[in-house]
């Protein structure tokens, strides 16, 4: 099965997908894909300075200032859609071929790909099935000051500026609430695994009834 993963910012996505790797899954993360696709040389680093200006390139290796770009994008929706239509086909090619890899060598994979924005791009769609990690608000809020060492005010702006988390909710086949602590994350990432390998075992049994 290929099963999405995601939830908003201090959700715990990343921490959740190394459990789950525990677990013999196979994870994929779309942020590090990112940051690939848009090193230099890469198609969507052209793209990027194409559209964004030789300003958000880092003098010393020239790399992208990836901080600038995110502040950029993060107050101007049409230059953050800009931004996704110039990098998202470079991650979703890149991210098929690593599939195709996975499959190659074990075709009984349980790949999982995490990604932030996998609602709000449409990409939940070629998944088997999404995962959304849950956090409570009020945790969620102490954790963003806290690992961006940010004023409350400052939190809840990019809190505010992404999709509601009930939003995203309403997509997931399986949810996991961190809103405790890593211990109680890796038990809700161990009772959605099993949960899912339940679905691949119906599934297989079905289609050999079938």
């Amino acid at each position: 099965m290929y099963i999405g993963l995601t939830g908003n910012i201090a959700s715990g996505k990343s921490t959740a997908a190394m459990f789950f790797e525990k677990h013999g899954c196979y994870c994929i993360d779309a942020d590090e894909i990112s940051r690939i696709v848009m090193s230099p040389g890469e198609e969507a680093y052209e793209g990027v300075v194409r559209e964004f200006g030789r300003s958000v390139v880092r003098d010393e290796d020239g790399t992208l200032d990836r901080k600038m770009i995110r502040d950029i994008v993060f107050s101007d929706p049409v230059k953050r859609k800009v931004l996704e239509l110039i990098v998202h086909p470079a991650i979703l090619s890149y991210e098929q071929k690593a599939v195709g890899r996975i499959k190659g060598k074990d075709d009984k994979a349980l790949i999982i790909t995490q990604a932030a924005l996998t609602v709000e791009s449409g990409s939940y769609k070629r998944f088997d099935g999404l995962i959304v990690v849950y956090t409570d608000p009020k945790v969620q809020l102490e954790r963003v000051m806290r690992r961006d060492s940010i004023s409350m005010e400052d939190a809840r702006k990019i809190i505010a500026a992404q999709m509601p988390i009930d939003e995203k909710l309403k997509y997931a086949q399986f949810i996991i609430n961190n809103s405790t602590d890593m211990d109680g994350l890796e038990r809700e990432v161990r009772r959605v695994h099993e949960l899912i390998r339940m679905v691949m075992k119906c599934s297989k049994q079905g289609g050999k009834d079938a």
